[in-house]
C-alpha cells in the first residue's frame, strides 16, 4: 500500500534582500585613514579592465573605490597593500543619490564595502625593496 507523505512546511524569518559584487581587479590608490572617533579604516581604488570595441586598445578600465572596516584585514593590508596588487575582493554594494548644490544635480554614489578578499598576484618589486632584502 502506497502512503502519501505530506511535508509540512514552516515559515521563517525573511531576510532582508542585499547587494553583494566580486571584483577581480588591480589595486591603484591607497590611504589609510581614521574616522573622527579614532577607528582606522582604508580607502583604495581597484582598477578592472574590459573589453570595448570602440577604444583604439579594444579595452577600457573602469575604477572602483573600496572600504575595509575589518581590524584583521586592515593589519594585513598594512604588510602588503601597494598599487600593482591583484586581488579579488568581495565586497557588500550600496548605492545612494548625492545632490551636487553647484550645478543641481543628483547622482547616484555606489559605495562598496570589502567582505573578504583573496591577493591573485603580489605587485613587482622595486629596486629599492630588492636591495633592503639583500
Amino acid at each position: 500500500m502506497l502512503r502519501s507523505s505530506l511535508r509540512s512546511f514552516s515559515t521563517s524569518v525573511v531576510r532582508p534582500s542585499f547587494a553583494r559584487v566580486s571584483i577581480l581587479g588591480t589595486v591603484g590608490n591607497v590611504n589609510f585613514r581614521e574616522t573622527k572617533d579614532g577607528v582606522k579604516f582604508i580607502n583604495y581604488s581597484l582598477a578592472v579592465d574590459r573589453y570595448a570595441p570602440t577604444e583604439e586598445d579594444g579595452k577600457t578600465t573602469d575604477w572602483f573605490n573600496v572600504s575595509v572596516f575589518d581590524e584583521k584585514q586592515i593589519a594585513a593590508f598594512e604588510k602588503f597593500l601597494k598599487p600593482g596588487v591583484q586581488l579579488l575582493v568581495d565586497a557588500d554594494a550600496r548605492q545612494r543619490v548625492v545632490a551636487d548644490e553647484s550645478s543641481d544635480s543628483k547622482y547616484t554614489l555606489t559605495s562598496l564595502k570589502q567582505r573578504h578578499f583573496d591577493v591573485v598576484r603580489y605587485a613587482k618589486r622595486t629596486p629599492t625593496e630588492e636591495e633592503e632584502t639583500e
